[in-house]
């Protein structure tokens, strides 16, 4: 028995029959001519009604942002990079942690506990500080995966640093931290490394190409007061490092200062200092002379550049040649210049080192450093050195301390020598980085001593040392 079929043929050709009669109603210029008439009646009405696109784009770049964040996530995930450690453990030393290990050595170092308690200072301040660590790039445990961001458009450190992170740091939904063993391994391995180039030549020196060195962007920061010292710097400067970036922060210039800066030297970048952004959450950032300003330059200028050499108007460069140091920086993160014989809790008030729950009797052996010339660069170590400065500079019970004292066994008596942000400095970086070892009261430098990678001096200090020439208005001829 056949299938009826009648009533299957007919129904196209009485379509097709509308279709034709359609065709001689309306010719096909016609249909165009309405439907690009309706696409700009549409948008007009778009355009008109701003509340509506205004919220349009709002969640269009929070959706694009959204993205971003999973799309870095995800690259990094799937692209984590362990070459750094492979690197240390196949790395030889004649440093012998065992040297720093008997019992009349009390200097403190890494540990769980010690990581884990300043972990937990600093989660706790996260919200309060939530708005200027946004603007300054600066992670939060408690939002890790949305706020750790690269710094210079660099991805490839990034990667590097959530490797990282992720092999050493767990941190829950909930913002629960667990600091893993082999971490502090991580940290012996990098210290016993860097500690081994003040005897001994590191092969890295020789086998690093140029580039795999990124150029630093030269760092300076000075108000009106000290301009004249600011321009015999940039003396320097101009005669060592004519091909370098210079970026100088405005900590209040007067104008015209401004203007001579402007044009006479046409390389310098001229940032602001963020007042205006931290003024309400810290007001002490306003005294100049606690040098809480200082973390926050630092901070921001790793942020924008990646890799940098920063020195106080004090400073007078003597070279250029920073290239042992920089490679050393690509594991180390952050390098300053110890000062021997001269002892951190002499120079430091009780209660810096009760905000990081430490006590002064433990850095009696402990070299206070120069927070006046440094080398940073963006890695692993340095987003946690620079996380760790900066909330302590923002917390004026960290960097400017009251009702407490400087004590300590090298000098006789109370002292009021407080250092503000190298006395954070130091104390911060005994987190960080084991000791060097120590013989007959001395100490070899530390592994974030610049001496450990260049034994020779790179630039001097000279204070209240000023220039009326370098910087002050060109004739016009």
């Amino acid at each position: 028995m056949k299938r009826p079929t009648s009533g299957v043929g007919q129904q196209p050709t009485l379509w097709l029959l509308f279709i034709l009669r359609l065709r001689k109603c309306f010719k096909l210029r016609y249909l165009l001519t309405i439907f690009i008439l309706f696409i700009i009646l549409t948008y007009l009405h778009l355009i008109s009604y701003t509340p509506s696109k205004q919220s349009i784009f709002t969640k269009f770049d929070s959706i694009i942002e959204e993205e971003e964040i999973m799309i870095i996530n995800y690259t990094l995930l799937n692209q984590c990079n362990s070459d750094e450690i492979e690197f240390l453990l196949h790395s030889t030393s004649s440093y012998n942690n065992n040297n720093n290990n008997n019992n009349n050595d009390s200097r403190p170092r890494p540990t769980i506990e010690r990581l884990y308690k300043l972990f937990q200072i600093l989660m706790f301040l996260e919200n309060k500080y939530h708005k200027i660590f946004n603007y300054l790039g600066i992670f939060r445990f408690n939002d890790f995966y949305n706020t750790l961001k690269p710094f210079a458009n660099n991805t490839k450190h990034l990667q590097n640093i959530y490797c990282l992170f992720q092999q050493y740091i767990n941190i829950s939904d909930n913002g629960h931290i667990i600091i893993k063993q082999n971490f502090i391994s991580y940290l012996k391995q990098v210290s016993s490394y860097l500690s081994d180039g003040f005897k001994n030549r590191h092969l890295t020196w020789n086998t690093t190409s140029e580039d795999q060195i990124q150029k630093p962007v030269i760092i300076l920061a000075a108000n009106s007061h000290f301009y004249d010292t600011l321009q015999a710097s940039m003396h320097t400067v101009n005669d060592y490092l004519k091909d370098y970036t210079v970026a100088i922060y405005d900590l209040q210039f007067s104008p015209t200062q401004l203007n001579m800066i402007k044009e006479n030297c046409v390389r310098c970048i001229i940032i602001p200092f963020p007042f205006a952004q931290i003024d309400s959450v810290a007001p002490h950032i306003r005294s100049l002379g606690n040098f809480a300003w200082k973390p926050i330059v630092i901070q921001d200028a790793v942020r924008r550049f990646g890799s940098i050499i920063y020195g106080d108007t004090s400073i007078r460069y003597k070279t250029s040649n920073f290239d042992r140091l920089l490679i050393d920086n690509l594991i180390r993160g952050f390098s300053c210049r110890e000062l021997p014989g001269h002892y951190l809790p002499c120079f430091t008030l009780s209660g810096t080192f009760s905000w990081f729950n430490e006590t002064f009797s433990t850095f009696d052996d402990v070299y206070i450093a120069e927070a006046g010339f440094l080398a940073v660069t963006d890695n692993f170590l340095s987003r946690l050195i620079l996380k760790t400065w900066v909330t302590c500079a923002l917390d004026s019970t960290c960097i400017t301390p009251s009702y407490s004292r400087t004590q300590c066994k090298r000098v006789t008596g109370l002292t009021e020598k407080h250092r503000y942000d190298q006395s954070a400095m130091v104390t911060l970086l005994s987190f960080y980085f084991f000791p060097s070892p120590r013989q007959n009261g001395k100490s070899d430098p530390a592994p974030y001593d610049m001496y450990t990678s260049m034994q020779e001096r790179i630039a001097e200090v000279r204070r209240f040392e000023g220039d009326k020439n370098d910087l002050t208005r060109r004739k016009k001829s």
